[in-house]
């Protein structure tokens, strides 16, 4: 991570930017925050952040507990802002608590989970 010190925006450029899902993880991201990167090995390492940072703000519910160990993906979260404390991911609105948003994204979740339901059951 250390190599890719200053390649993660620290400032917002859009004020309503779109929440992507990471397939995987079910973890989710928001466009203007530089994931996926063009570095394979920061995208991979940051699937764990922003894995345990979509559990921060949508709590128990939802199919984040579906991916890896809680406490790794914990780890990787406080390693990440040790080395980027000043990426717009880590903004406080970004990885708390928020009602709204935590619905918002299990309808996202909900969605690609039948996305993807729908693309198994055509290639079966």
């Amino acid at each position: 991570m250390i190599y890719h010190k200053n390649s993660l925006p620290k400032e917002r450029r859009n004020s309503t930017p779109k929440i992507e899902i990471e397939g995987m993880s079910w973890a989710v991201y928001w466009e203007d925050e530089g994931i996926p990167n063009p570095s394979y090995n920061l995208t991979r390492a940051f699937i764990y952040v922003i894995h345990f940072r979509t559990y921060l703000i949508i709590g128990d519910k939802g199919k984040i507990e579906d991916y890896g160990p809680k406490h790794f993906s914990k780890l990787m979260f406080k390693l990440a802002k040790f080395h980027f404390p000043d990426w717009l991911g880590f903004d406080k609105d970004r990885c708390s608590y928020n009602p709204e948003l935590a619905n918002r994204i299990l309808r996202i979740q909900k969605v690609a989970e039948w996305q993807l339901h729908k693309i198994s059951e055509n290639k079966i």
